[in-house]
């Protein structure tokens, strides 16, 4: 055997004895730099998860506390009669209202809720037991800032209320009597209860997150280097978007160079992203940008104005009198006028530019359109807004105008000088009687 064979065959088993050691320090590699991130974005993940399920169990279960409880009051509305006490029962005309039981014992099965009646802030009637099956009568609710709301018509809902030693959900809705407020149905569901109606879901998401955990882990440990690439650049997108709370950043390509679990994972996260960036940029009210997405979106619409030597307007409208509409309809009515609005303003914008809810009552509406085309647009969604019946929860209605200011960019202002001017002329607006539009 020649030198050389005999160098070339030292060389090719020196390789062989490498392999082994380069595949434990790459798993090494592997679990030092992968694994604590990977559990630490599972716990994130579970965290995270349980806070945004209980947000949404809560609002639904609010929201069928709410149906009772409106059910329950047209219910009690709609009786025929005066309410007054007698010999300590609550009647209404002739009719007593104790005989009226077996309708809150049946939407008790229907909706799974506690109900009471309340006259004033007594507790007169109720399906409620205390921990001796007593019906919890003539207790009173002792929360003035409810029962005040309520007497001004408005439905009230808290999950910080303590009945007997337990904390409820519960929401109050008025009754009506001759078109006065007389006292309210309350609709209850203890916190115990609710926690035992979603425990599965709990359950299911911690268990779902570990087996993620865990698979990934192991599939992390079989593949080659260039998967771990590919893991490293998701655990990057995920750690810069829990971290920093943003989803500017994008995903590598690498990570979907393969059609596999991984590249599955990466998309997951990506539309994890992509619902962080949606949940952080949009009005959870009417599906506009909210204010921080907003900027980013005037900001791109100055930077391309400038760069392209074109025109654009900013348009700033805000509703007249809409704390009066608040106070004298409700808030839930005052949500709906800002909804049906920023449903008009989108309209109109269409694909000519965009809405930001700017404010409570303000939107700011960007446009790459002259003054005299965004002055046609806005002339036109300010009529349709003044032609919009409104109703109040008693079915009356009653309608709304809004003041506009513009500002048109001429080259020089930076985006918060331009925001300004149409501010200005908001105020000018506003000052001149409302109703009007400023430019």
């Amino acid at each position: 055997m020649s030198l050389e064979e005999t160098s070339e065959n030292l060389k090719t088993e020196q390789k062989k004895n490498k392999k082994p050691k380069r595949r434990k320090k790459l798993w090494l590699q592997i679990c030092n730099i992968t694994l604590i991130p990977i559990l630490i974005m599972g716990v994130l993940f579970v965290l995270i998860g349980l806070f945004m399920l209980r947000l949404s169990a809560v609002e639904e279960t609010l929201s069928c506390l709410r149906g009772a409880a409106i059910l329950a009051s047209e219910h009690f509305s709609d009786i025929n009669g005066i309410y007054h006490m007698n010999n300590g029962e609550l009647y209404c005309g002739d009719i007593r209202m104790s005989d009226e039981m077996y309708f809150l014992e049946n939407e008790k099965k229907a909706f799974g809720a506690e109900l009471s009646v309340f006259y004033g802030n007594n507790r007169v009637l109720t399906t409620m037991v205390d921990e001796n099956g007593k019906r919890r009568l003539g207790t009173v609710l002792a929360d003035n800032r409810i029962v005040m709301e309520v007497f001004k018509g408005n439905i009230v809902s808290t999950e910080k209320n303590i009945i007997g030693n337990e904390r409820y959900l519960c929401v109050y809705v008025p009754i009506y009597n001759k078109d006065k407020v007389v006292g309210m149905v309350g609709t209850a569901m203890s916190l115990n209860k609710f926690y035992r109606i979603n425990r599965i879901f709990y359950i299911d998401i911690a268990i779902l997150t570990l087996i993620t955990a865990i698979i990934t882990f192991l599939l992390i440990m079989i593949f080659s280097r260039k998967i771990v690439k590919r893991l490293l650049y998701i655990s990057d997108y995920m750690e810069e978007l829990v971290n920093k709370q943003t989803a500017e950043q994008q995903m590598h390509p690498l990570a979907f160079s393969r059609n596999d679990e991984i590249a599955s994972l990466a998309g997951h996260a990506v539309k994890a992203g992509n619902s962080i960036k949606n949940l952080m940029g949009t009005d959870p009210l009417t599906g506009l940008y909210n204010r921080r997405a907003g900027r980013q979106h005037l900001m791109d619409l100055w930077e391309n104005s400038h760069k392209n030597f074109e025109v654009f307007s900013i348009v700033i409208g805000d509703l007249d009198h809409f704390k009066n509409t608040n106070d004298q309809y409700g808030h839930d009515v005052g949500d709906a006028v800002l909804v049906k609005v920023s449903e008009i303003l989108s309209k109109h914008c269409n694909e000519k530019g965009f809405v930001i809810r700017w404010g409570g009552e303000e939107f700011l509406m960007g446009f790459v359109l002259a003054r005299d085309e965004t002055y046609e647009i806005i002339k036109a969604a300010s009529k349709d807004i003044k032609r919009e019946a409104f109703f109040t929860s008693d079915n009356r209605i009653f309608h709304m105008s809004m003041t506009f200011g513009i500002a048109t960019f001429t080259g020089q202002e930076n985006i918060d000088a331009v925001i300004k001017i149409a501010d200005d002329n908001l105020y000018k607006g506003k000052n001149q009687g409302r109703d009007c539009i400023v430019s």
